[in-house]
């Protein structure tokens, strides 16, 4: 995600209006000069409660002939207020990430959007925000995730539709009670081919 930091870094502007600060990513290096922006508003001070787990209005506008007209936009939960653009479906056009949480050991969440650039439309996947450290396996057009914990571990994921599919399988790292070694590599390459075959059982 390297590339999409410096991309954030580059383009990033924040502006106060008030108690309101709104983070704008302009996305000319994203998207071929198309003329599109995220943004992030939100109140610094605002508490966020139980009851109501947001912090900011997202929005994805485009400017087309200086008149902008916002594409899509929703209430959401960023703790960074971090943007990051990676391709999440395998169409080689860059996806939309916001970051939602880090924990204590730094496993980060986002909220995916999808971009759908022929048609101009976000399509939010959901349950995506309960991955920590997605990764997108390209050649397989799958999502896995390592996470830090008392025993590292991994899942595997696929986005159907609007939704994100858990397949259902974990994988744990370093040694069991007894010190003996979980063949970590060994057990994601076989998990990784079960998964495979089931999904072109289906097809």
């Amino acid at each position: 995600m390297k590339f999409s930091l410096l991309l954030f870094l580059l383009f990033f502007s924040d502006t106060f209006f008030g108690q309101t600060k709104i983070l704008t990513v302009k996305c000319d290096s994203v998207y071929d000069k198309k003329g599109y922006s995220v943004s992030l508003e939100f109140n610094p001070k605002q508490t966020v409660t139980d009851d109501d787990k947001t912090n900011a209005v997202f929005s994805f506008s485009k400017l087309n002939n200086g008149k902008k007209t916002v594409i899509h936009q929703e209430k959401l939960f960023s703790k960074s207020k971090n943007i990051e653009f990676i391709d999440f479906n395998g169409d080689r056009i860059k996806d939309i990430l916001v970051e939602n949480t880090s924990d204590a050991r730094s496993n980060l969440t986002y909220h995916l959007f999808i971009f759908d650039i022929k048609n101009q439309k976000l399509q939010k996947i959901r349950g995506f925000n309960q991955i920590k450290n997605p990764n997108y396996i390209k050649k397989y057009n799958l999502i896995d995730c390592y996470v830090l914990s008392g025993r590292n571990w991994t899942k595997f994921y696929k986005i159907k539709g609007s939704s994100i599919y858990d397949f259902g399988y974990i994988l744990q790292d370093g040694e069991d009670e007894e010190g003996k070694d979980l063949n970590y590599d060994k057990n994601y390459q076989q998990t990784l081919t079960k998964i495979l075959q089931s999904e072109n059982n289906k097809k």
